[in-house]
């Protein structure tokens, strides 16, 4: 499907930001108009039929995101990405908890933005032909048992961070988690018993973390959490800090992986691989417990 057909509404109060936008995204072949707050956006979403509305947070006239859900309501199929000002990314995930379908980082980096715009419109149109709730599900970002963002998501997400911290120096962390015994679990207490267990699991891991933070579920009982400006001894402290949690509050153990960017890996492949590495190491020790990757003992 082509730019041209797609309409994009910017939300800024900042009338040369909202002219650089316009300005970007007639040059990349969109349709678009622009609002300086909320009130006129809905306005306009009203009369015209947009696909795309990138929302800028300090726009927000609402606690919370009720707009979020009032442009859902114009139009159930909108992606809503919002951008935020870097490094302060809390809110923008916040916003993707609530709906919104993405976030970038401002002043925005031209390369970045063709990315998340190229997703969201082709998860436009997915959900346009998505005329059965078990393709929808099938096209989702949200794993279906536990309610956590899926593998497929996870991979999306890491290139974003790996692009991010290498633009802006910094580091961000993966913990690999796994549930020690869970075969033996569901064999003893039946795979219904097994489900359950799992999305407790990924409930405890959500609330034990910040916000800023975001949990996957990597597949069967094995879960990803991505933390974002995080360092290494960072990451140690939250996955021993999980460990104890869940032994103390659990019928079950698990065991973590930890490897952090950059002295663990400079690509997608390289740090999931050692954090993997990390988690095996960890399991071998005896389980219920968390390992670091160390070069020196690989």
């Amino acid at each position: 499907m082509s730019s041209e057909e797609i309409n994009v509404l910017v939300i800024d109060i900042n009338a040369s930001t909202r002219k650089l936008w316009q300005e970007f995204l007639l040059n990349e072949g969109y349709k678009t108009e622009s609002a300086a707050t909320i009130d006129e956006a809905l306005r306009l979403a009203q009369k015209g039929y947009f696909k795309i509305i990138i929302l800028d947070i300090t726009a927000k006239e609402k606690s919370g995101f009720e707009e979020l859900q009032n442009f859902k309501n114009i139009n159930h199929k909108i992606c809503v990405i919002v951008s935020t000002a870097r490094p302060s990314i809390k809110s923008a995930v916040e916003a993707m908890r609530e709906g919104a379908y993405d976030y970038v980082s401002m002043p925005f980096e031209p390369e970045e933005i063709r990315m998340v715009l190229r997703r969201a419109v082709e998860r436009y149109y997915l959900l346009v032909e998505a005329n059965q709730k078990e393709y929808y599900r099938e096209l989702s970002i949200i794993d279906g048992l536990t309610g956590l963002h899926n593998h497929r998501y996870f991979h999306e997400i890491i290139l974003r961070e790996f692009s991010r911290a290498k633009r802006y120096p910094q580091a961000f962390s993966l913990l690999m988690v796994d549930i020690d015994a869970f075969k033996s679990y569901n064999d003893t207490h039946g795979h219904l018993a097994g489900d359950d267990l799992l999305k407790s699991v990924g409930r405890f891991f959500v609330e034990s973390i910040r916000c800023v933070d975001m949990v996957f579920r990597y597949g069967g009982e094995e879960f990803a959490i991505l933390l974002p400006q995080t360092s290494k001894e960072g990451a140690s402290a939250v996955a021993a800090r999980i460990v104890n949690l869940i032994q103390k509050s659990t019928p079950i153990t698990i065991s973590v992986g930890v490897a952090s960017f950059p002295e663990d890996g400079q690509s997608k492949e390289e740090l999931i691989d050692h954090a993997d590495k990390a988690l095996y190491q960890a399991k071998c020790l005896g389980k219920g417990r968390m390992c670091v990757f160390d070069r020196e003992k690989q």
